[in-house]
């Protein structure tokens, strides 16, 4: 009598998100699958390297760090910032109040009357993950508008790509609310700019290479409200890698939510450090870069059972007429061109309406 043996073979399970403009999937290893990957999220002191007395030699040293880490895992800790503890808790503060209002006056500037995806998002109301409801948190956006004097527009700016009015919505409570954010704002933008020449000495170009990329950036500020999760299947938001240059998150409460995809598929906490900031590689900077920086994936699930989450990410982007190209030193015969130039404000905007599909210019 002969046997015969069947042999089962397991179908393998994947992690499924949207980045570079396009749903991607990544398997989940185990055993010997297993790759060499980052297992928690590392962190830079930026203290000597934004000291007024560094030297070339110390940026020089603070700048391979963030190289290191933007080329192993995409994400890091930003310690000592320069973005001072009284503002981040006045900005907590704003963000707190206004989104307790009642839903009628959220309403009142709501995302959908602004043509340009500026104002506010309410819950379940963007989708990046198709197996979910949506996305449960509420949001205010904000972003880059010359009409604005807090903004400073140079004085040349070329003002054709803007409408003559405001592009921005502002709620009329908190009564400091504008003050507060368009104070936060600067000061992401100041920590930005240096982080920006860091990144560049990293690339072993010129400190300010890409000023005239970023005179007038598209840099968005989105304060974001996470209730406690309702269903075991909810996401804050689902997973996705970002559009930026880079992102800077501040987790201003301590309830840990942040999850990082590594290369085996497994999702790492970047749980709250208090008063740092996790930054993070975005498609802009990995095409420049030549996918030499990684625009690592990633997602928001706040399993409290009674937490409330807030916090405040900061887009750092190019001038919206930036055209963005691959940097000629991160090309090489072992690392051929992989992208054609894009118009950084084109590229942006289908980014932001991909998840906002109930917004009217989307259709």
């Amino acid at each position: 009598m002969s046997t015969t043996t069947t042999t089962t073979t397991t179908e393998p399970e994947y992690v499924t998100f949207f980045a570079g403009g396009n749903k991607g999937k990544r398997p989940i290893l185990s055993g010997s699958q297993l790759k060499p990957t980052f297992t928690s999220i590392p962190k830079i002191d930026f203290a000597k390297a934004l000291s007024p007395s560094a030297t070339p030699a110390t940026r020089r040293e603070t700048a391979l760090e963030v190289r290191r880490n933007f080329t192993e895992v995409g994400f890091f800790y930003a310690a000592n910032h320069g973005i001072s503890t009284e503002l981040q808790h006045n900005v907590l503060r704003v963000m707190k109040e206004f989104f307790a209002l009642p839903a009628e006056e959220k309403m009142k500037i709501h995302i959908n009357q602004s043509p340009y995806i500026r104002g506010y998002e309410a819950l379940l109301e963007t989708k990046l993950d198709v197996k979910t409801r949506g996305d449960l948190k509420e949001a205010f956006n904000i972003a880059d508008d010359p009409s604005e004097p807090e903004q400073n527009p140079p004085s040349d700016l070329d003002s054709s790509p803007y409408p003559d009015g405001p592009m921005n919505q502002w709620p009329d409570q908190p009564s400091d609310f504008r003050k507060v954010i368009c104070e936060y704002r600067d000061a992401c933008l100041t920590f930005s700019k240096e982080l920006l020449k860091l990144i560049a000495i990293s690339l072993d170009l010129e400190e300010d290479h890409f000023s005239k990329l970023t005179r007038f950036p598209m840099a968005g500020l989105r304060p974001l409200h996470y209730p406690p999760q309702e269903m075991a299947a909810d996401v804050g938001i689902g997973a996705h890698a970002d559009y930026s240059w880079f992102t800077l998150v501040n987790q201003l409460t301590h309830v840990p939510a942040l999850e990082v995809l590594n290369h085996n598929g497994h999702w790492i906490s970047a749980p709250p450090i208090p008063n740092t900031l996790v930054v993070n590689v975005g498609d802009f900077l990995e095409r420049a870069t030549n996918d030499i920086f990684q625009s690592t994936v990633h997602r928001v699930v706040n399993r409290s059972p009674d937490q409330e989450r807030y916090s405040i990410p900061y887009f750092f982007s190019p001038s919206h007429d930036a055209m963005i190209e691959t940097i000629e030193t991160c090309v090489s015969e072992e690392r051929p061109l992989q992208y054609e130039p894009l118009k950084a404000g084109d590229w942006q905007k289908k980014r932001l309406l991909s998840a906002r599909y109930k917004h009217p210019t989307a259709k």
